[in-house]
């Protein structure tokens, strides 16, 4: 039987099921490439500046430092994605990507390796990357028809996910072959992206009839004003702030306190992606599961069920069975994220789009901004029982406030 073909939000022509849509497809291929490089990046920076210095707390802070950069730039990113053309946002921002990468691979190779030079990769890294992601997410809603949108946005999870389980075993396998590969596997990655951005036909933006009338800081007030006059935005503020905080600092207290006890960079590559199966089969279900739950009952749920999987995951610490409780607390993020984001697409004006994900998601992860510095710092003082004890507490008062939360219970 031949499959329907969609029709798009408001447009005229036709456009193909997801899985034949060549346009959509290229970016999924683009966005998955930039995650899998970045999360292999991702463990190996950690090691790399622990193998430098010796110190948690410096490897924190080198988290931190990248989180900050991404905060500070996110509102400026997403009103610039709105206002430049997204296709050249997102070749320019692979294509620096590529050389941010490239240049600390042959540093690592030549000796030239310092603290500052990481810390100067990765915050222009994070800067970039706070221009590709609003600009790829807005693009979404330009090549997918509306009623695919949180099918998209499921697929989307499904990529994170894949590469969390993936990129982690990876950058172990790698910065065990040598300290400069995972890097330069990840400068590999961005120029794949950059010919896949680059192939794609149709527009990712609607037409611009005019040159902007506003200043970038009032496209930014403007973005703003928009999230904050929705109940249902602000609740989700108010909860994933605490949940991004506890579930980023248990991870890096995992990395740390498993490294402490002597558990090689490939051991602990590989546990990262077995915690990532967990996000990866919810992500295969998420479709079903934002059809038939409200985004209030899988907000509670997920809270709840991580708020047990991390303190359980402290008392097992530093044994690797911990990653069971852990995969199993992200099973019910990927139907959030993709309902959230659906909403977000089918609702908000194209000309709005990166600049309302852009406060979205700076909104939901300041607090986990400071999460590695601040684990860091718990660890080298208390531990890293310590440390995943308080991210704990950051998920109890996340569930809290999603149990009291009226913007959820009207999401609109």
């Amino acid at each position: 039987m031949t499959e329907p073909t969609a029709q798009p939000a408001g447009g005229v022509c036709p456009l193909p099921p997801l899985r034949r849509n060549r346009d959509f497809n290229l970016l999924w291929i683009s966005g998955t490439l930039s995650d899998l490089g970045s999360l292999t990046s991702l463990l190996a920076i950690p090691l790399l500046v622990l193998s430098l210095t010796g110190s948690p707390a410096q490897a924190g802070l080198v988290g931190t430092v990248g989180a900050v950069v991404r905060g500070a730039a996110s509102l400026p990113g997403g009103a610039l994605a709105d206002r430049w053309n997204r296709r050249r946002v997102m070749l320019v921002s692979d294509l620096a990507r590529l050389a941010l990468f490239a240049a600390l691979g042959f540093a690592t190779v030549t000796g030239h390796l310092s603290l500052p030079l990481i810390i100067a990769v990765v915050s222009g890294d994070a800067l970039f990357d706070v221009l590709f992601s609003p600009a790829e997410i807005a693009a979404v809603a330009q090549l997918v028809p509306a009623d695919q949108l949180p099918d998209a946005f499921a697929r989307d999870q499904a990529r994170s996910y894949g590469a969390s389980m993936l990129g982690p075993p990876l950058g172990g396998l790698l910065y065990g072959i040598g300290r400069a590969v995972p890097f330069l596997f990840d400068a590999l990655s961005f120029l794949v992206s950059f010919v896949a951005v680059a192939a794609i036909r149709r527009p990712v933006q609607s037409r611009r009839d005019a040159a902007p009338v506003q200043s970038v800081a009032g496209d930014i007030a403007e973005g703003v004003r928009h999230v904050l006059r929705s109940p249902f935005l602000r609740a989700i503020l108010l909860v994933a702030a605490p949940v991004n905080f506890g579930v980023t600092g248990a991870l890096f207290a995992v990395t740390v306190g498993l490294r402490q006890h002597g558990v090689t960079a490939t051991t602990i590559g590989l546990a990262q992606g077995a915690i990532a199966v967990g996000g990866l089969l919810g992500a295969l279900v998420a479709g079903p599961l934002q059809r038939r739950a409200t985004v209030r009952t899988l907000v509670i749920a997920i809270d709840a069920t991580l708020l047990g999987c991390v303190a359980l995951a402290g008392i097992l610490l530093p044994h690797l069975v911990l990653v069971v409780p852990l995969a199993a607390g992200l099973f019910l993020s990927p139907a959030i994220n993709a309902a959230l984001f659906g909403r977000l697409a089918s609702t908000t004006p194209d000309r709005l789009q990166a600049r309302v994900t852009s406060v979205i998601v700076l909104g939901t992860s300041t607090a986990a901004s400071i999460a590695p510095l601040v684990t860091g710092v718990v660890i080298e003082w208390l531990g890293a029982t310590a440390a995943m004890e308080l991210c704990a507490l950051a998920i109890l008062i996340a569930t809290v406030s999603a149990v009291l939360s009226p913007g959820l219970r009207q999401p609109d």
